[in-house]
């Protein structure tokens, strides 16, 4: 069987609800063909004709000693609404992160000093559940009220600075009522997306509005000065609790500017660092989109990356503010994506959208955004969402799974609890990250240019998967296209 009908064939057990690997997908089994026919993945064909590698066990009889081991498991799912169905979908997905967008200041303290913690009955049911399924909550904090709002009728805008000891109050308190259990919250994210203009969206939209586009550095000196003050109120409160940046939407590079674009709401970062924000956080939150173009190709023009050159943008974006954390002197802060997906159309709904070509290339990407997160030493990197916007669902409308969760239930099982060893860069025409977990070395394998690269293995003993976790085993050649695969090695020895 060709590896490109293997996969067709995977696709329709997927969509008819059988059982793949450990995950039970409870649906009926309908008609494939809302899904246009398929078209080979990049290097499929012509075998014969390409050299073969022989791949060896690169630690045969190594002793497994130094490596260190993760602070936290990897994965993770947003959700925009919760529900029994959603909640057993994260569990199935193998996520350990729930991000939820988000708890509203504005809602809580219409008034300033009269708190109506009732208004959040829902949420607090829900964070006791997200708490007894072992979910790690990252809740957003947003949402100014009129009475503090520096820009009148922007919720998404900054604190009057003679309110900023107000929010401090409602943070401290907040963060007292659901620290402890049953709620047990202890990532709290300040709005999101605040590296965003006022006047370029709504005042009540879900984003975060702090950006002055008069600003050198966009506005960031000012959520600075909002660190300064509920920081040491959060940690008087949890002194466990971790305090995250507002998920920065980095739109563009800002050092290397696309052609016509303006990228200075991407300097909002530093603003925070420059005005010695950098004390006042304990982790940088971030998305991380790149763009669907054609059958198994991605991009981001806004930070010059693409599959054929640096992957998922989600490292290059990592880079960026590593580069940012170590110019102003900082050690100890983390990296953590708390939006990463493959977009498409401008809806989602487009019929590019709904094509086998997409929702394979979106399994493919699950898999490799995730390997990103772990060879840059993420803290976490969360899918947006579950349901799905501009086509990242892992779900459908109708609630049935989609390759892509898949794709992530496996490399939860892969991912989490791995420890990054080295980028593998020595193979010919091939890309990919060795990782050490359960006792194990492992390979994820892809070809990042599309071209077939065919390989055989000098360890007969080798087990390989696909990413939904399938065994790949039984032909003692294996041909790496753009589709990933995992190779675990035999023990490593004494």
């Amino acid at each position: 069987m060709s590896f490109h009908l293997k996969i067709k064939r995977i696709w329709n057990v997927l969509i008819c609800g059988v059982q793949v690997a450990a995950l039970i997908f409870v649906s009926s089994c309908g008609p494939a063909a809302k899904y246009y026919p398929a078209t080979p993945v990049p290097g499929g064909a012509d075998f014969d004709q390409k050299q073969v590698l022989l791949l060896e066990n690169p630690r045969h009889g190594t002793a497994v000693n130094g490596i260190k081991e993760p602070l936290l498991p990897l994965t993770g799912i947003e959700l925009d609404k919760f529900s029994p169905a959603n909640f057993e979908w994260l569990v199935k997905s193998g996520a350990y992160w729930l991000r939820y967008n988000g708890l509203l200041w504005s809602e809580v303290e219409p008034q300033e000093g009269a708190r109506n913690w009732s208004v959040l009955s829902e949420l607090e049911r829900n964070l006791i559940q997200a708490a007894q399924l072992n979910l790690k909550v990252i809740l957003v904090v947003r949402s100014t009220p009129e009475w503090a709002q520096a820009i009148p009728g922007h919720f998404c805008g900054p604190i009057d600075p003679s309110r900023m000891d107000a929010f401090g109050d409602f943070m401290n308190e907040l963060v007292k009522r659901y620290s402890q259990s049953p709620y047990s919250v202890k990532f709290w994210e300040i709005y999101n997306e605040p590296d965003i203009a006022p006047e370029l969206v709504s005042g009540d939209n879900p984003y975060g509005c702090w950006g002055d586009a008069d600003d050198e550095f966009y506005g960031g000196g000012g959520y600075a000065e909002m660190l300064h003050t509920i920081y040491p109120r959060i940690k008087s409160a949890d002194p466990q609790a971790q305090v995250l940046v507002g998920g920065l939407l980095l739109d563009c590079d800002p050092v290397h500017p696309p052609e016509n674009r303006d990228c200075r709401p991407s300097n909002f970062i530093e603003g925070i660092l420059k005005a010695g924000g950098g004390d006042f956080f304990d982790g940088i939150s971030f998305h991380a989109y790149d763009y669907y173009s054609q059958p198994f190709s991605y991009s981001n023009q806004n930070w010059h990356s693409s599959h054929k050159t640096s992957g998922p943008v989600n490292a290059v974006k990592a880079r960026h503010l590593n580069s940012l954390l170590m110019k102003y002197g900082l050690s100890g802060k983390y990296l953590i994506n708390t939006e990463a997906g493959l977009l498409c159309g401008r809806s989602g709904d487009e019929p590019i959208c709904q094509t086998y070509e997409f929702n394979m290339t979106k399994a493919f990407y699950v898999a490799l955004s995730n390997a990103a997160a772990l060879q840059e030493g993420f803290l976490g990197n969360i899918w947006f969402n579950l349901t799905g916007w501009r086509g990242t669902g892992l779900i459908d409308a109708n609630g049935n799974a989609l390759p892509a969760m898949s794709a992530m239930r496996y490399s939860s099982v892969q991912l989490n609890g791995a420890s990054f060893i080295r980028t593998i860069q020595e193979i010919p025409g091939l890309s990919g990250i060795e990782y050490f977990r359960d006792g194990k070395f492992i390979w994820l394998l892809w070809s990042q240019r599309g071209a077939g690269q065919r390989v055989r293995f000098e360890d007969q003993g080798v087990r390989i998967f696909d990413v939904w976790g399938n065994s790949m085993e039984g032909d003692p050649y294996l041909t790496i296209t753009s589709a990933p695969v995992y190779i675990e090695w035999h023990d490593p020895g004494p």
